[in-house]
């Protein structure tokens, strides 16, 4: 997860619920014998958040997250939770053919079979560590749970009680059931560097507002989608993945893929663009960088970037439109025009 902003400064009185009232997550003081402890916001507007609870009388530890993603896939991000799980050095040497991993369906209706766990003995400080991930109507609900004294069977119960104790409104959109990310078949064909392409005033314009359109026909078939149409694209891992970031491609594409950085939710994506006569450049391809809260796109590249390429634009060039993607708010958009 990113670095937070800081705990809260003063807890709620112990006897009260915690409560995050943007998914609607509530949680009580005490939970599946773990006491709840403190908060964490990981962003400006509270839409990334942590919530620590502690058993010490087991020694163990466990941390809800709930944050926006984009895309809100728990295949795609489960994959980076448990990349990150086995690559942090802290938590011990794990046994590879010992770990357990499969599905279980969340509470309050959030899909049969969409969500990812994870359970493994370890040999060291820890005896053992879980992990299990879920979406919830747009929102990514992370549980990780560490223990000095349980073994992987009781610290699996553990969570499962855990989880099943975790309040939020019913929800609205089911989420598909969990599909396996597998290797892809063959790598991609970004061998060789990209060039940004340079647009003026009115190409900057004319991609803003066709953007702008795009996000509101999305918008538009997104609410009149049903329960069956929204099915998971089917990922694969790239072979250029790192233990930072992760590369996936939707069904194979050897012109698009996707950048998820880290396991916090936040991605870059690529793929062709074809404006015709409406603006120069005619073609090329646009980099998008989301967090599931705010979407922004870069100047276009001549051909398919690399990753490395991708991941050099926050921060260091200058997007070219920027639109949020907050339930109610998607038609806000700034297009940012370069000076001349």
């Amino acid at each position: 997860m990113a670095a937070p902003l800081g705990a809260q400064d003063a807890l709620p009185p112990a006897s009260s619920t915690w409560s995050h009232d943007r998914s609607g997550l509530s949680l009580p003081t005490t939970l599946a014998g773990f006491t709840r402890g403190q908060s964490r916001q990981y962003d400006e507007d509270g839409y990334n958040v942590s919530i620590n609870f502690r058993d010490d009388a087991s020694g163990s530890s466990a941390d809800v997250y709930v944050y926006r993603a984009a895309p809100a896939s728990v295949p795609l991000w489960g994959d980076r939770a448990v990349t990150g799980m086995f690559a942090n050095p802290n938590l011990g040497e794990v046994d590879v053919a010992a770990v357990r991993i499969g599905r279980f369906t969340p509470p309050n209706g959030a899909g049969a079979e969409s969500g990812l766990k994870v359970v493994t003995p370890i040999k060291g400080d820890l005896a053992s560590s879980g992990l299990a991930i879920y979406a919830h109507d747009g929102w990514l609900v992370k549980l990780r749970m560490s223990s000095r004294t349980l073994d992987a069977t009781a610290i699996e119960m553990r969570m499962a009680e855990f989880i099943a104790g975790l309040r939020l409104p019913a929800a609205t959109r089911p989420a598909p059931p969990l599909a396996d990310i597998a290797d892809c078949t063959a790598p991609l064909k970004s061998d060789k560097k990209a060039k940004l392409m340079q647009l003026d005033m009115m190409g900057t314009i004319m991609l803003g507002a066709t953007l702008g359109t795009i996000n509101e026909d999305r918008v538009k078939n997104a609410a009149k989608a049903s329960a069956s149409s929204r099915a998971e694209p089917v990922w694969c891992r790239d072979a250029s993945s790192q233990p930072q970031y992760g590369v996936y491609r939707s069904g194979g594409e050897d012109d698009a893929y996707l950048v998820a950085i880290g396991d916090s939710g936040t991605s870059l994506s690529v793929g062709r663009y074809d404006m015709g006569p409406l603006m120069k450049p005619s073609r090329g391809f646009l980099v998008t960088q989301s967090d599931g809260v705010t979407e922004l796109v870069y100047p276009p590249f001549d051909r398919l970037p690399l990753p490395e390429q991708m991941l050099a634009l926050p921060g260091k060039i200058s997007p070219v439109s920027s639109i949020s993607l907050v339930p109610g708010e998607e038609n806000k958009q700034t297009i940012i025009v370069p000076p001349k």
